[in-house]
């Protein structure tokens, strides 16, 4: 085999690994002894966390899910430049590792933050032909729909869910890659494979609202 591919093998597992680090659960142990995943909706992202013990251990769980996603985008570009294809499938199995972490027995979250870390990532690549204005297009677009229909309906899960469709159109008319279109495609897949509950719960008008404090 070739050195190079057995160190993108390598490279894509361990982001995979990486991505399966389950910050909210670990913080939740740390604060109260507790699983999680034995609390509120049982899911080890953000918002569970912000939901059962506070504001502050839900943020710091965002940013610690957000850098799971950039970190790897990141160190793709630097140790592989210009492999688009492999900046694409490290896309899209550290979203995996969040969702699925091996650490909990292929369990976790719905991918919310990390995907957006790795957009995040793959919005800083040097692209050519793409000017700065295009290069930060889809987070922009992205972030924006999100606070949006979050304003709007208060509902996290909806706000999600729109921000998934966006990030493949974001991207496309943006002018990136095919192969970072397609990356983004499988991150909306994602979502929407994470979200499959909180769905059923839409259609029924049973998703919780993120009440406003002193609500």
């Amino acid at each position: 085999m070739n050195m190079i591919i057995f160190y993108k093998i390598i490279f894509i597992i361990a982001a995979y690994l990486f991505g399966s680090i389950p910050i909210g659960y670990i913080l939740y142990r740390v604060k109260t002894g507790g699983d999680i995943r034995e609390q509120g909706s049982g899911n080890v992202g953000g918002t569970n966390v912000t939901r059962t013990v506070g504001a502050t251990a839900g943020v710091t769980t965002i940013l610690f899910d957000i850098l799971k996603g950039f970190l790897p985008i990141m160190a793709s570009y630097f140790l592989f430049r210009d492999d688009l294809i492999l900046v694409a499938i490290t896309t899209i199995v550290v979203v995996l590792g969040h969702n699925y972490s091996i650490y909990l027995n292929f369990k976790g979250g719905k991918g919310i933050s990390s995907s957006f870390g790795a957009i995040i990532g793959l919005c800083s690549f040097p692209f050519s032909g793409n000017t700065v204005l295009l290069r930060i297009l889809p987070i922009i677009i992205i972030l924006a729909v999100w606070l949006i229909i979050f304003i709007i309906f208060r509902i996290v899960s909806l706000s999600s869910l729109v921000a998934a469709v966006a990030t493949p159109l974001s991207f496309y008319f943006s002018k990136y890659p095919l192969t970072i279109v397609i990356a983004a495609i499988f991150l909306f897949i994602l979502t929407f494979i994470a979200h499959r509950d909180n769905i059923k719960r839409l259609i029924k008008k049973e998703e919780k609202k993120l009440k406003r404090k002193g609500a």
